[in-house]
């Protein structure tokens, strides 16, 4: 189970990087300013999920070594501004500062039980390849996000009594994907559902030859490619929604699809290619943007929309979960 998490934290840092894309969002639901986030802890660290309560949030900034701590409140707040318009449907806000509140009450649990070398104690650090990015130093009005955060009231969700690993995306097209797909493993909440997108979500990127080569070759595992561009890339395995499980570079090296997303730059996993020797340039056509799995924004948003309150968006997103009340002391108390 630990090694699952690790991978779930590399899944994290493959596709919290990639570039806004534009969408057709619209008032209702704009588009969202982060990527998706996995927690990376294992619920075996936990005691009981009734027990504890949350507290401060303390977070390590690497270039500095700096400890910046805020309120659980403050950091949920900080963390919405970061990824949703304050003009975003306010059932939506509430669905995402549940899931964030969340993902940083399962973060202290893990720092209790097995502190992350390089913290320095801290429950997260400033690495957005690895933790969520925070609005702090940017020009933002907090007092709104702050609001939503007091109406959900330390609420978080659970799985067997325990806080549930969290995943969310920007937009996920139709569906969702489930941990199986993503990852390998089955986690019983994290199942592909409906989205309620009226689309696939496409996007359209192209490259150069030259640009996929040094994309892929300039790596630290450095892929060497020869010969006809036509052949670097092979999709080796599908799921049946689309998403790349592995592809095969130069017909010889296998990576994940997450991995293939990140190296190149690409908004999802979920994609297909062609290549041209006439303009000597690889096209991809994507569909959604992010891990795909978990809490869709863009399909919450639209959910929020059509009249459905928080509590029913995060029940769609996260089956068989249960949306529990603010803990009550903290862990090791």
């Amino acid at each position: 189970m630990k090694d699952f998490f690790k991978g779930l934290a590399v899944v994290t840092a493959a596709l919290i990087v990639f570039p806004a894309v534009p969408c057709f969002l619209g008032k209702f639901y704009p588009l969202p300013r982060a990527e998706a986030v996995e927690a990376d802890v294992d619920a075996g660290d936990f005691e009981s999920a009734s027990t504890p309560v949350l507290g401060d949030v303390h977070v390590y900034d690497e270039p500095t070594g700096r400890i910046i701590t805020l309120s659980a409140e403050e950091y949920v707040a900080e963390a919405l501004a970061a990824q949703l318009s304050p003009d975003a449907h306010r059932e939506l806000l509430k669905a995402q500062a549940v899931v964030m509140y969340t993902y940083i009450l399962k973060r202290r649990y893990a720092e209790a039980a097995s502190p992350t070398p390089g913290l320095s104690g801290c429950d997260v650090g400033t690495d957005v390849l690895k933790y969520p990015r925070l609005a702090s130093g940017e020009d933002i009005d907090l007092e709104p996000y702050r609001e939503i955060v007091r109406e959900t009231a330390g609420e978080y969700l659970s799985y067997e009594g325990e806080p549930i690993t969290v995943a969310y995306c920007r937009a996920a097209g139709l569906s969702t994907e489930s941990a199986k797909t993503v990852l390998g493993t089955d986690i019983p909440y994290l199942i592909s559902v409906a989205t309620n997108e009226p689309d696939a979500y496409y996007t359209t990127v192209s490259y150069t030859s030259d640009e996929v080569f040094a994309r892929l070759t300039t790596t630290d595992k450095g892929y060497v490619l020869l010969g006809d561009p036509s052949g670097w890339l092979t999709i080796h395995e599908t799921a049946d929604s689309g998403y790349i499980k592995t592809l095969l570079l130069d017909s010889r090296f296998e990576v994940s699809g997450s991995e293939a997303a990140r190296l190149l730059n690409l908004p999802s996993a979920r994609f297909t290619f062609r290549y041209s020797s006439a303009t000597d340039r690889f096209t991809f056509t994507v569909s959604g943007s992010g891990s795909l799995a978990g809490l869709s924004l863009r399909g919450a948003g639209i959910m929020a929309a059509s009249g459905s309150s928080y509590r029913e968006i995060l029940a769609h997103y996260f089956p068989g979960t249960e949306l529990c009340p603010q803990p009550q002391r903290p862990p090791g108390s």
